[in-house]
């Protein structure tokens, strides 16, 4: 019996993408493609679903459409001759379906999205989402895209990706809005904008959506890069998964790690969605092995399956040393897919708060502080959740330390929620401009420090007081190549000093402000509050005045990792896992019933003059050392996959020791509980 398509791809955690953009000039499309022997190959790999093409960015439709531009040149149904091909041998089929359809765009110049003259470069030549493209072209695509026996249909750029001041979003926003549209990217207008934009995002996923299940009901809906932390929102229940190519220009391991652990957190079926490209979709070169293997590592061991993206040649053909790093991929996979299906232990919660990603302004939120706490965190060995402020809410009380890390709008209902967390013994630790409005700090209360004034400080030093914080760290003061804000404590601890950056007098010499000619020493006099600890109750709540994690970003200096990993010492009273491993170690705790699940994720880059980030061959690490609170014996402790590590374990005192020798790419310590007993 055939599985719906909710259960089928929701136990798929090998999947592909292959991207077909082909120009409408091309006359040689499809001309070496073969649907039977490409599903075959697939199927051979072992590949569980694919997306396929069925619209591609400039407009061109790839199967026989009546009301789209199919492809001049394309004289087959190609999606037609695929989704019957991977039915015969049960393959899972999603239709690609790109919104930007740039032929229409010039055949409809009336329907163009124009940009918006207040922001330069935001001009593009595609369709814009509020136009009567959605009635005539968008809705008769989808319900006809639909009657195909199709699993599911994936979304690219179903959102307003630029702001447009064209005829029918000025129309659309005065009309909803009752005001005029606005003129400049700044104040009260522009961000009744920013929440009209919000709200189109939302209609075009339901317009979608309806189109789709007026016809087929069970069909899956997902839109990429859709309810990230840069879009941040509940999905709504059309959504049948979660997706996102990940930018790959930096540092694709960590953006795996970072949006597979904020997807887990919504409590929906997800996939990331990486490639096997050198340099992301611009490109034909192969990404080694062992980097996409890490890569799918860090994804499967925050709860994600792995869509491995690749191109077909412009024939349709493939390359088969790319369909070849595939099916390797996919071995390493189903080498641990036993034990996938699994929840996140809670432990440690770090806050985003929806309310203030979308008052930055953005259409895209500015995530670095929710970023930098990620990667601080991992480096450090520290389990963790990102979760919205509306997910964490849910189950606040179960976390020992919640991080908001410079959330600079939190809703009362939260700040109220959050007094309750820390009064009832829960751990919190606040930083920079949090909760920050109207000059006060809306946790300034519970935290026990005063703002001085909302102008932030460029630059300064964190000096250390509290002997807990030094452990590790050099006698001098810690830079911070970042902001402060200045308060003052009125029933707080200072645990640590904030000291100036010393500023020369300006003469209009060269140099003056170059951080090597004076400017940035610190200043011993006028120091003030940098970190703060208040007792409230049975529990406690830190603040940190700096910018912290938005610095250690894009600054990574391993002393504010460890200045930060000695007060997390001080502040999770109660630890459940502790860690000994290296920063190149990402550590996950999950659990599926009586299971008990450890994952430890090793990658390291090889050496570059530029970016993305990449690794050739992973060396091992030597040894791995971590203590897990099990309240009983467990029955069994094993290493998964056998034979590429080695596990030794104790169960003494209620912890589970363990030392991991030889971590290569990925291993799982499994912890087998008998039926009843207590866990993490």
């Amino acid at each position: 019996m055939r599985l719906p398509s909710f259960i089928a791809l929701t136990r798929a955690y090998r999947r592909a993408h292959f991207d077909y953009h082909t120009p409408p000039s091309v006359d040689v499309v499809a001309k070496g493609f073969d649907a039977e022997r490409f599903v075959e190959r697939l199927a051979e790999a072992g590949c569980q679903a694919f997306n396929f093409f069925a619209k591609d960015v400039f407009g061109n439709c790839y199967w026989d459409t009546k009301v789209g531009n199919k492809h001049p040149h394309l004289d087959r149904d190609l999606l037609g001759e695929v989704v019957d091909a991977a039915k015969r041998r049960g393959l899972r089929v999603i239709a690609y379906y790109n919104v930007m359809d740039l032929i229409n765009a010039r055949k409809h110049p009336e329907w163009r999205h124009v940009g918006h003259p207040a922001v330069p470069g935001s001009e593009e030549e595609y369709i814009c989402p509020n136009s009567p493209w959605i009635e005539e072209v968008f809705i008769p695509e989808l319900r006809e895209l639909a009657r195909y026996d199709l699993d599911g249909v994936f979304f690219d750029f179903l959102y307003m990706r630029q702001p447009c001041a064209c005829k029918w979003c000025r129309e659309s926003f005065e009309r909803e809005a009752g005001e005029p549209f606005p003129e400049r990217a700044e104040g009260r207008g522009w961000r009744r904008y920013i929440e009209w934009v919000r709200r189109v995002n939302d209609r075009l996923v339901e317009t979608a959506c309806s189109a789709l299940h007026s016809v087929n009901p069970q069909l899956l809906v997902a839109v990429n890069w859709a309810y990230t932390p840069r879009q941040p929102g509940e999905p709504p229940e059309c959504i049948g998964y979660l997706t996102l190519d990940v930018d790959e220009t930096r540092c694709p391991v960590l953006e795996a790690s970072y949006h597979a652990k904020y997807f887990d957190g919504l409590g929906r079926p997800f996939e990331v969605m990486i490639t096997r490209f050198l340099r992301w979709w611009g490109d034909w070169g192969l990404k080694p092995l062992e980097q996409l293997l890490a890569e799918c590592a860090s994804i499967i061991a925050n709860g994600g399956a792995c869509n491995i993206g690749d191109h077909l040649y412009v024939d349709g053909g493939q390359d088969p040393a790319a369909l070849e790093l595939m099916s390797k991929a996919f071995k390493f996979i189903r080498a641990r897919e036993e034990y996938l299906a699994s929840s996140s232990v809670p432990y440690v919660a770090v806050l985003l708060s929806a309310a203030s990603s979308w008052a930055q302004g953005r259409l895209l939120a500015d995530d670095a502080p929710l970023r930098g706490v990620h990667l601080l965190l991992l480096e450090s060995g520290v389990h963790h959740d990102v979760l919205l402020d509306s997910r964490l809410l849910e189950g606040l009380h179960e976390y020992r330390l919640v991080i908001v890390p410079s959330q600079r709008v939190i809703e009362p209902e939260f700040v109220d929620a959050l007094r309750e967390y820390v009064a009832g013994g829960g751990s919190l630790l606040v930083t920079f401009d949090s909760s920050l409005t109207d000059g006060q700090l809306g946790l300034g209360e519970l935290l026990g420090v005063e703002l001085e004034s909302e102008e932030p400080l460029e630059l300064g030093y964190i000096k250390p007081l509290d002997p807990g914080l030094v452990r590790g760290l050099p006698e001098s003061p810690i830079f911070v190549r970042g902001k402060f804000l200045a308060v003052r404590s009125v029933e707080a601890e200072v645990l640590a000093e904030r000291l100036e950056a010393y500023r020369p007098p300006r003469t209009g010499l060269g140099y003056e402000d170059w951080l090597g000619a004076g400017y940035g020493s610190p200043v011993e006099e006028g120091a003030a509050p940098a970190i703060t600890i208040a007792r409230r109750g049975k529990g406690v709540a830190a603040y940190v005045a700096a910018d912290i994690f938005r610095t250690y970003y894009s600054y990574r200096s391993w002393a504010i990792r460890r200045l930060v990993r000695n007060l997390l010492d001080l502040l999770i009273r109660d630890k459940l896992l502790e860690v000994e491993a290296p920063p190149t170690v990402e550590v996950t705790l999950r659990r599926s019933g009586q299971r008990i699940i450890v994952h430890l994720v090793n990658w390291q880059a090889s050496r570059s003059p530029s970016t993305p980030l990449m690794s050739e061959e992973v060396v091992p690490v030597p040894r791995v050392k971590l203590r897990l609170r099990l309240e009983r014996r467990p029955a069994q402790v094993k290493l998964v996959p056998v034979g590429e590590a080695q596990l030794e374990w104790l169960y003494e005192d209620g912890w589970l020791e363990a030392v991991v020798e030889g971590l290569k790419i990925h291993s799982m310590i499994i912890a087998e509980l008998a039926e009843g007993e207590g866990g993490a």
